[in-house]
């Protein structure tokens, strides 16, 4: 495929349609990225971020996101009326650490030394951080700019779109711009999905009426160390987080009652503040000083049957819609944004064929439906439905049964295990490989979790690649020194590094365990890259065994070798690179991680690394 010029267009400026804008500037692929509203999202929203999502913005190097983003509050339960708590609880269980998994609480000195959790930040601070990114790459969000319709061909995508004129109301239409590809990330009422004919199937919770909003408060008693929640598993209830984002009385309120009782309300300021101080029960000693945002809805479960038609495809609530239950909106979201736009990056360029774009369907699809599956379930317990749809419980009925209610309540917002999302996996991937993996037998093929958990002492292509810190830096083979730039990634390791530092949503990286550098299979495999791929495209780490008695036998190599190829050596010192990765001293395993940082292939040598990037690039894209 020639290369482009013409740029693509990112429909929709929230978590989704950033983050691919993100991924495709950091390629330097041109962008575009519309949004219809005249002025930047307000709203708490969808506040959870798991671990997994850390990892991709460390990938695009947005740090700023885990340093602000705050710790789940312990939750406490109320009987409406009362501020005595009947119940306090982590909503996650702690966790042990591993230095596979960083993006979480940290609680010794060690630098892997984590407690990983979910960690809030509001939407409105989230987008902010990832726009300041995007300028810097110059990329700016053009507000009051809508998508009004499109059609496409083999060569390019035709849009039309609308934009709001400064002095009133009326619309400019700015018909039959090209654009290379278009992602729709306008949400569940977007046009795009819509305009493509894809299927949205699923059920909507008529119900469950929902109500949420940010509202600055006072309360004589109630206390911003908690989330305050008063007859949680009663049919009215209502929740309160504290949230500095909005000032030091600020909270996001969420909550649930019948529809005949919360329909209007986010229209109707006073009947809202009242109702808040109704389903809080504390009468005058409540005060709602200002209702800054508010919303409502009622629960959908439903996705498309792909996610893509040619050259346009959809992702995040463009694509599928979920119970609030398990934090995973934003997060499936984000990555389903940066699973597609590197593979077009790749496609763009004119470096891989456009059937990458395929496996986009294909891995993502699978991922969707499984979380849609257990967020209902969730949803189900954590509303009581079963309870609510045959006898209705009232607060009269909580303050009897406080103990049931209270191991409900527990269980219903239990969270951890897979909702981290560590587990999330790509095994069925046409595009991966593994030779380290017996195939199935005929007379069964075993039933792959997409939202599994993660197991240590397995790793498979498909598999998230696990981080290992502690890696020591001994050797460069004709390394050249790349200068860091506010658009580029570094490709230079420190004296002491970690493996997510070496991945970057920019390059593959093959990661070589080997016990030396003489090793023929070692040979072999940076002959076969060096002769097939630039550095900036797929970059190579030799990873040796550590500790390092003889580091003059680690770092032994040929003059023909150090000619060729431009590979980085490290020494895995502590350990946690080769039992993350299942790799004995005295074998040769070679890990190729992909852009989104996931396990694309495990191979035992040069064959094995031009079967999978064939499948990426082609038989002739990415090459010399």
């Amino acid at each position: 495929m020639a290369t482009c010029t013409t740029p693509v267009l990112v429909v929709g400026a929230g978590p989704t349609g950033l983050t691919a804008a993100l991924t495709l500037a950091r390629n330097n692929v041109p962008v575009r990225i519309i949004e219809k509203e005249p002025q930047h999202r307000r709203g708490q929203r969808g506040v959870g971020i798991q671990p997994r999502t850390f990892e991709v913005f460390h990938f695009l190097r947005v740090p700023e996101i885990h340093e602000r983003a705050t710790f789940v509050p312990l939750l406490q339960e109320h009987n409406r009326g009362s501020l005595e708590p009947l119940n306090t609880f982590p909503m996650a269980p702690y966790t042990e650490p591993t230095p596979a998994i960083p993006y979480v609480r940290a609680v010794t000195f060690r630098p892997w030394s984590f407690l990983y959790n979910c960690k809030l930040m509001g939407q409105p601070v989230l987008e902010e951080i990832m726009r300041e990114h995007l300028a810097q790459l110059g990329c700016t969000v053009e507000l009051g700019s809508r998508l009004v319709s499109f059609t496409q061909d083999e060569k390019c995508v035709r849009v039309k779109v609308g934009k709001h004129r400064d002095d009133g109301d009326e619309e400019e239409v700015e018909g039959d711009i090209e654009v290379a590809y278009l992602i729709g990330a306008d949400g569940a009422k977007g046009i795009t999905r819509k305009q493509l004919g894809l299927t949205f199937l699923g059920t909507t919770r008529e119900d469950n009426f929902m109500v949420i909003g940010d509202i600055r408060l006072e309360a004589n008693g109630l206390d911003r160390g908690h989330w305050h929640f008063f007859s949680p598993m009663s049919q009215d209830m209502i929740a309160l987080r504290p949230t500095d984002e909005l000032g030091k009385d600020g909270w996001q309120f969420m909550m649930r009652g019948r529809p005949i009782d919360l329909q209007g309300l986010a229209r109707d300021e006073e009947a809202l503040v009242n109702c808040i101080k109704g389903f809080v029960g504390l009468g005058d000693d409540i005060k709602v000083k200002e209702v800054m945002w508010v919303s409502d809805f009622r629960p959908n479960m439903r996705m498309v049957n792909k996610f893509g038609v040619g050259r346009i495809f959809v992702a995040g609530d463009a694509a599928h819609v979920h119970s609030i239950a398990g934090a995973q909106g934003l997060n499936s979201s984000v990555q389903d944004a940066f699973n597609i736009a590197w593979k077009m990056a790749l496609v763009y360029k004119g470096l891989s064929p456009a059937s990458l774009l395929d496996t986009y369907t294909a891995e993502r699809l699978p991922v969707i439906a499984e979380m849609l599956g257990f967020t209902t379930e969730m949803h189900k317990l954590m509303f009581n439905e079963s309870d609510a749809e045959h006898t209705p419980r009232s607060s009269a009925d909580d303050k009897h049964n406080s103990k049931t209610v209270e191991s409900q309540f527990e269980r219903a917002m239990r969270r951890g295990g897979k909702l981290y999302m560590l587990g999330v996996n790509y095994r069925t991937s046409p595009i991966v490989i593994d030779e380290f993996v017996s195939p199935p037998t005929p007379r069964g093929t075993a039933v792959n979790s997409t939202y599994g958990d993660t197991q240590e002492g397995v790793l498979r292509a498909g598999d998230r690649a696990p981080d290992a810190p502690g890696l020591v830096a001994t050797v460069s083979l004709n390394r050249v020194c790349a200068k860091i730039s506010s658009g580029s990634q570094s490709n230079g390791v420190t004296a002491s590094s970690r493996m997510f530092d070496i991945f970057g949503s920019t390059h593959h990286s093959v990661i070589i365990f080997a016990p030396t550098l003489t090793v023929p299979a070692v040979k072999s495999i940076l002959a076969t890259l060096g002769q097939s791929f630039p550095k900036e495209l797929v970059r190579r780490v030799v990873v040796l065994p550590g500790p390092a008695s003889e580091p003059d036998d680690h770092v032994e190599t040929s003059s023909e070798v150090d000619q060729a190829i431009d590979t980085e050596v490290l020494i895995d010192e502590a350990g946690h690179a080769y039992r993350g990765y299942v790799a004995e001293p005295q074998e040769v395993k070679a890990v190729v991680v992909r852009p989104d940082g996931v396990v694309g292939a495990i191979v035992r040598g040069g064959t094995g690394l031009e079967r999978y990037f064939e499948g990426v690039f082609g038989r002739a894209g990415g090459m010399h």
